[in-house]
């Protein structure tokens, strides 16, 4: 395995016009499964962990897992945080042998998300670390389903603005997708994507992959898609077989 920046995987993605699965992962089985079907695949891959997944796991095993497991395989990875809720968590995780980190001040005004953004893209520039940030928020709740105050989609003037006043190196938009399973089929805003990625020239990334038709993706991909974020749909595979498992093995469950 071979650990680079975020970035380089989003830039040679977005060149080449196709986009990198990141799998989020909050234990060693899911990391192993994930480094396993990309080396299989052929395929680069961004292994990433929300603030709760980092700090269950410890930044810095969670980082060694990552290496110990992709050891012996042939396969191209980024270690990312996902939504990360502060300056702090983003210094461990850079400390921690992270490859990116993600500063998500999309609750906060457009001008205290710029100041909080620009801290940590300083951080990572000089640390050799990619940064993300978050314009526009991801549906209507948090990827651990908290209501949002106030939601809005990523408004693709202030997006340049933002990208530039920030110097991140990638940007998730919020185009109408949204966390978790979609209770209605989504319909992403191809027009707004469009006029973002017209307007601004790093790659764009699309959380809340779950449930996104495959005409949907491809399509965002062509319109400059170069990070697909999956957490629920993987999840629920993993515990949907632990169950099955279980249930078909009885008395693996006793102590």
């Amino acid at each position: 395995m071979t650990l680079v920046p975020l970035g380089e995987l989003l830039s040679d993605a977005r060149a080449g016009k196709y986009a990198v699965c990141a799998i989020n992962c909050c234990n060693l089985e899911n990391v192993k499964c994930v480094l396993e079907a990309a080396a299989e695949a052929s395929s680069p891959i961004i292994i990433q962990a929300a603030p709760s997944e980092a700090r269950h796991n410890t930044v810095q095993g969670l980082a060694a897992a990552v290496r110990a497991v992709g050891r012996d395989l042939d396969v191209r990875a980024a270690i990312h945080l996902d939504h990360g809720d502060s300056y702090e968590l983003a210094v461990q995780c850079i400390r921690g042998g992270f490859t990116g980190v993600m500063i998500d001040g999309s609750s906060l005004s457009f001008e205290k998300n710029i100041e909080a953004t620009r801290r940590v893209a300083e951080l990572g520039r000089a640390a050799g670390v990619s940064v993300e940030a978050e314009l526009g928020t991801i549906g209507k709740t948090t990827e651990l389903g908290d209501l949002i105050e106030h939601d809005y989609m990523t408004d693709p003037v202030k997006a340049a603005e933002f990208v530039e006043a920030t110097g991140i190196d990638c940007l998730a938009v919020a185009i109408g997708n949204a966390h978790g399973f979609y209770p209605f089929p989504p319909k992403l805003d191809f027009d707004r994507l469009a006029a973002i990625s017209e307007r601004v020239r790093i790659p764009l990334v699309l959380h809340g992959g779950t449930g996104i038709p495959d005409e949907q993706i491809a399509r965002a991909i062509a319109l400059g898609i170069a990070k697909i974020n999956f957490s629920t749909v993987t999840k629920k595979a993993f515990i949907d077989a632990v169950k099955a498992y279980l249930a078909a093995n009885p008395g693996t469950s006793r102590g």
